[in-house]
């Protein structure tokens, strides 16, 4: 039993709330790029990690996505402090973080 307790406390802190984990912006300005105030977080996440809403590998991950608002350009970028490196025999590892985006995508911000 103690050996169960103490894979679910190490399983845990490879999960995140993919809500929390999703960062957007619109960025009309250069400075809006540091501006937390105009950061926001999805009130939904299901379409693109499953109904759980959960994300599994990555310890602090942090996912950015930005668009400009003049054509809606984006920046995608995947953050995080640790990914799971070890093996657990009760659970199967997806990929669930994949860039729907071409791999040409950026942003400029012209002033």
């Amino acid at each position: 039993m103690a050996d169960v307790n103490a894979m679910e406390k190490k399983l845990a802190e490879y999960k995140c709330d993919t809500n929390e984990a999703t960062c957007l912006k619109l960025v009309r300005f250069p400075d809006d790029l540091d501006d937390d105030g105009t950061t926001f977080h999805p009130e939904y996440s299901h379409q693109i990690f499953g109904d759980d809403e959960v994300a599994f590998g990555y310890k602090g991950l942090q996912i950015q996505l930005y668009y400009t608002a003049g054509n809606l350009s984006t920046l995608f970028k995947v953050k995080y402090s640790a990914k799971v490196k070890d093996t657990f025999d009760c659970v199967e590892v997806r990929n669930s973080v994949q860039t729907p985006l071409h791999v040409e995508s950026y942003f400029s911000i012209y002033i």
